[in-house]
């Protein structure tokens, strides 16, 4: 997906794409499932609390799951910034949204700022770690005491798991997000 910059404008969620910024709606179902579905990759935490807030709705599968996503805007991506898109190359910038309930929100850490959950086993993240820290997967192979092969196939295990294009897109996601072993 290309690059999306999302904000609010007298409490309304707006979406900005190619430089063309309109309202979000339920019927925006390209953006909403392709958040649900990052959301989910990246933050299940998130996900699980965000479906309990909107489980009212749940009988109207468009209005649930667009106010999961419009929900999980307003807390990480509600100022209209655009030094940086906030959705870019399937990846989330994370903004430090101004909140009146900040330090005393029950889904801070949660909804608001999550914390980055990949599904990968610590073997797994500790091969990705290294592979993002610029080794080589002979150099990680010889560092872990494991199989180039066995490397290879953790490296491309995870890369399939996290719906990323290409293993370096790792690289990416690991430096954005600060993980480190």
């Amino acid at each position: 997906m290309e690059a999306l910059e999302f904000f609010l404008i007298n409490g309304t969620t707006c979406i900005c794409r190619n430089g063309v910024a309109k309202k979000l709606t339920p019927e925006d179902r390209d953006e909403v499932v392709f958040m649900l579905e990052k959301i989910g990759d990246y933050f299940p935490d998130a996900l699980k609390a965000l479906k309990k807030l909107a489980s009212a709705s749940e009988p109207n599968r468009r209005w649930y799951e667009y106010r999961m996503v419009d929900r999980f805007i307003r807390c990480n991506f509600g100022e209209a910034d655009f030094l940086r898109p906030d959705v870019e190359m399937d990846m989330f910038h994370i903004e430090e949204v101004r909140c009146p309930l900040r330090g005393i929100c029950e889904h801070e850490g949660v909804i608001c700022k999550p914390k980055l959950k990949l599904p990968m086993t610590e073997a797994e993240q500790e091969v990705a770690t290294l592979y993002s820290k610029g080794c080589t997967p002979v150099e990680i192979a010889t560092r872990l005491k494991k199989s180039v092969k066995t490397v290879k196939n953790q490296l491309t295990s995870v890369t399939r798991r996290l719906r990323l294009d290409r293993t370096r897109d790792l690289i990416k996601l690991l430096g954005l997000y600060e993980i480190t072993t």
